[in-house]
């Protein structure tokens, strides 16, 4: 089986991580239900896999640890990923599709048999994703917890993930033998250059005010989440607004500069 096609082709991502001892349970989290890429994003110490507290909590998933990425932004750190799913329970205006763990490893395993590359996304201990890291998202996944005390420490709610995932993947290990035509994605680093150039062409025609945005960027991050781009796409639509941003700024070809000169009125008239 390729990499592509394994449970080790996900990625499981932490957000500005402080302790060093959540770091290493996740990692044997991952480890035992068969996962191995852990990306960080500005933890609190960019050595905070390789301390002490991290590789003792780690156990045997030490080699997990040793792999670790370490990235300044999350969408540096899935810069290659397809699809993200954010861990949060706490809902949010504008905020992605909601989830079960088990309804987005069904969605996951299958996207990533297609060589979709897919993240769980995870946020601090204490405050969670943002706003903005949420809608950086494709799905939003709520683990069913007790109402009364929902509180889940950062290394079982990944453990609840990946178990989620491993069941779905041995369950579905003998109903994918025929052969699944991988789809040309855009990456999520793409999509966000996407955004800002879309951001950028609106700012070229007054459609937005870069002081006053209101709920403008939410809305256009949201609309960008919900779709799964193509590479070509993803090029077709910025080259739109490359032409959008080009004629703004009175950059014409020949032909356009024909086509929108005012006719000269006939000395008749």
């Amino acid at each position: 089986m390729s990499l592509a096609n394994s449970l080790e082709s996900i990625s499981i991502v932490l957000v500005k991580t402080s302790h060093p001892g959540n770091v290493g349970s996740v990692a044997r989290a991952m480890k035992t239900m068969g996962l191995s890429d852990l990306r960080l994003v500005s933890p609190k110490t960019p050595d905070i896999a390789a301390q002490d507290e991290a590789i003792s909590l780690a156990s045997g998933a030490a080699d997990v640890l040793e792999r670790v990425q370490v990235f300044e932004s999350l969408p540096h750190a899935m810069h290659d990923c397809h699809r993200s799913y954010a861990l949060s329970a706490r809902l949010r205006e504008l905020g992605p599709s909601l989830q079960t763990p088990r309804q987005a490893a069904v969605e996951a395993v299958h996207a990533m048999q297609q060589g979709i590359k897919v993240a769980y996304v995870f946020g601090a201990e204490r405050s969670g994703l943002s706003n903005e890291e949420l809608q950086q998202c494709n799905r939003q996944v709520v683990i069913p917890a007790n109402p009364e005390y929902s509180s889940l420490n950062l290394s079982q709610a990944v453990q609840i993930v990946c178990y989620a995932l491993r069941t779905e993947f041995t369950d579905s290990a003998g109903e994918n033998d025929t052969p699944v035509e991988a789809l040309d994605l855009a990456t999520a680093r793409s999509v966000a250059d996407l955004q800002t150039h879309w951001l950028r062409a609106m700012e070229a025609v007054d459609f937005l005010n870069p002081d006053k945005p209101k709920k403008i960027i939410q809305r256009l991050t949201r609309l960008l989440s919900k779709t799964e781009f193509e590479k070509v796409e993803v090029d077709m639509l910025r080259g739109f607004l490359a032409d959008v941003i080009r004629v703004s700024e009175g950059r014409l070809y020949p032909h356009e500069a024909q086509r929108l000169r005012i006719p000269e009125k006939p000395d008749n008239e």
